[in-house]
């Protein structure tokens, strides 16, 4: 009898013990990733959908236009979020450089030239110049803005937009610091306008005739043309990828990092994900954005605007290293005023 009832508890122990391994391994297997981000998820909820249905884990998608970066960093000892996922670069070196951020292994699925030991790219977008046609335009450079037949002609958003940062450290890095200031006031000089608006705002004044030519992402092309109200506006104007015949045109990317490493490897699974080859394809067709992932092209209709143009291939950790240049130079000689 006494046999019986300790091969009962002996049992009856067993099945606890490989009940609490199978529950570990369900909620191992069936991970709340929570992503922190700027860009709205609707613009990649195919990937999101995709990864869900792979993976069995969830995405918690947390989004906010502003203040993101700040809330992470002040989050960094006992974070919320697990990664977060920018639309520019210049947010990934803020929080490496509070160590809010964690490393990461190295993605043989984006060029090394886009990725550090803590964050990577996931898609590409060109700072491209947009010009009005009757100027008669097939080539541009960025230090032509500042010519003395466009005086009066430029138009621009905000010098302290990350996506113009991005652009003006590029320059930075390029030509050095004292360089730099002096084109800086002179395409001040050159403007139409106080800098205002966001890149599309730009091209409409070049449509109205406020300006001619304007800095802006290729992808806001796109998005204008399947705009009813908008496409008109491209019927004056057209976009020039710069820089043609030096150093090619200037890239920026959307990136990502682990800011938690509560669930660090499900994250750099959802990583991975995103830079493999049919997350990229999705990314590319969503946003019209240039796939990070070297064995995936751009969709036709970008391929067609492109027509082979060559892009700056400065190493992005290099370039964002004069953000605080540029910052001070465009207070200094009051950009936006």
């Amino acid at each position: 009898m006494k046999f019986k009832i300790h091969f009962a508890i002996f049992i009856l122990s067993v099945l606890v013990i490989l009940l609490s391994m199978y529950s570990s391994l369900l909620m191992a297997s069936n991970t709340s990733i929570k992503v922190y981000s700027e860009r709205q998820p609707f613009l990649i909820q195919p990937l999101i959908d995709e990864y869900e249905k792979v993976s069995g884990n969830k995405i918690e998608w947390i989004y906010s236009k502003k203040g993101l970066v700040q809330k992470a960093i002040l989050e960094k000892n006992n974070p919320i979020a697990d990664v977060f996922l920018s639309s520019d670069i210049a947010r990934l070196i803020d929080l490496t450089e509070a160590g809010a951020n964690y490393e990461i292994p190295y993605q043989s699925n984006a060029p090394s030239n886009a990725q550090s030991k803590y964050w990577t790219g996931l898609t590409m977008r060109a700072r491209i110049i947009y010009a009005h046609n009757d100027l008669g335009l097939s080539e541009i450079s960025y230090e032509d803005l500042v010519l003395p037949q466009y005086k009066g002609r430029v138009c621009s958003r905000t010098g302290f937009h990350p996506y113009n940062i991005s652009l003006f450290s590029a320059l930075v890095a390029h030509h050095g610091e004292e360089w730099f200031e002096d084109y800086i006031i002179k395409l001040k000089n050159n403007l139409a306008r106080r800098p205002q608006g966001n890149d599309r705002d730009q091209v409409k004044a070049i449509y109205a005739r406020v300006c001619d030519l304007s800095i802006g992402n290729h992808y806001y092309y796109f998005k204008m043309l399947s705009d009813e109200n908008q496409k008109v506006w491209l019927e004056k104007v057209k976009p020039i990828f710069p820089n043609q015949d030096s150093y090619g045109t200037h890239v920026n990317i959307s990136g990502i990092t682990i800011i938690n490493n509560q669930n660090y490897d499900q994250s750099v699974d959802f990583i991975e994900f995103l830079l493999s080859e049919g997350a990229q394809k999705i990314y590319a067709n969503a946003n019209n954005e240039f796939p990070i992932n070297p064995q995936v092209s751009a969709t036709q209709k970008v391929l067609d605007v492109v027509k082979g143009a060559s892009f700056d291939s400065m190493d992005l950790t290099e370039m964002a290293s004069h953000r605080k240049t540029v910052l001070n130079i465009l207070q200094k000689i009051n950009f936006d005023g």
